[in-house]
């Protein structure tokens, strides 16, 4: 019989925290945190992008940069509108449920 080897602590708690998080199993929710993520990394891109034309006096970087940080923010909006959307649903999905029950 193959023994098996003891897991690392931090393994253990990551797939303990997984199975009692609901949330991280829908994909969904996964989605819109892979798209904010996607804007944070879009946004620093852009900073070190826009910093570097700076710093070597190239207007190029400089506007690339800038025009990263704007789609970010861009990103970012749409997300945020994503997320009012959901949670005006789910506010009229309650009213409905709350008038069905009388």
């Amino acid at each position: 019989m193959k023994r098996q080897q003891p897991m690392d602590d931090n393994l253990l708690a990551a797939k303990i925290l997984a199975l009692r998080s609901p949330a991280l199993h829908s994909p969904l929710a996964t989605r819109t945190m892979s798209n904010k993520a996607d804007a944070a990394a879009k946004d620093a891109e852009g900073k070190l992008e826009s910093a570097l034309g700076e710093l070597t006096g190239d207007t190029g970087h400089q506007i690339k940069g800038k025009a990263k940080q704007v789609q970010a923010s861009a990103m970012n909006a749409a997300e945020d509108l994503k997320d009012g959307a959901k949670a005006v649903a789910q506010k009229v999905s309650d009213a409905a449920a709350k008038l069905a029950d009388g």
